[in-house]
């Protein structure tokens, strides 16, 4: 019991007192502090890849040349498949949206990398088309010997 009366007086105190002084004239400072980032709005090869799946649209006829070339054998079809394959598409076929960001070397360089993607695909994809053709005639043609 006699100690109880000294605890419960510390206690009361403890309530009552502040530990930080509020006081205008305070030396204490607060920082604001961000508590996460925010990432770059716009990653300009990101964009540049993205437009391009988008509106790269004229490997068409690198693609259509390859496959009615390797329909015909895919000897001859390999021609066609590999100079096409081997170039940049033209300027004019590419079909970017936006001129400005098109003139801003990272996305250009994104854009016209994988625009030359696709068109490697769809062309080595159509060559495949008419191998697979040619091979499904020939073993057609040799098993009806």
């Amino acid at each position: 019991m006699k100690l109880l009366l000294p605890v419960f007086t510390l206690f009361l105190l403890s309530l009552t007192a502040n530990a930080q002084d509020f006081a205008p004239d305070s030396s204490v400072t607060t920082q604001k502090e961000q508590l996460y980032t925010f990432a770059p709005t716009e990653n300009l090869s990101v964009k540049g890849q993205i437009d391009a799946e988008k509106n790269y649209k004229k490997y068409k006829g690198a693609a259509t040349g390859t496959l009615i070339a390797s329909l015909v054998s895919p000897l001859v079809g390999l021609i066609p498949a590999i100079a096409t394959s081997a170039t940049t598409p033209k300027l004019q076929n590419l079909g970017y949206p936006d001129e400005t960001l098109f003139r801003q070397g990272e996305y250009h360089a994104a854009y016209t990398k994988k625009a030359k993607k696709i068109k490697q695909k769809k062309v080595w994809t159509n060559w495949g088309i008419g191998f697979g053709v040619n091979l499904v005639i020939v073993v057609i043609a040799a098993s009806g010997k």
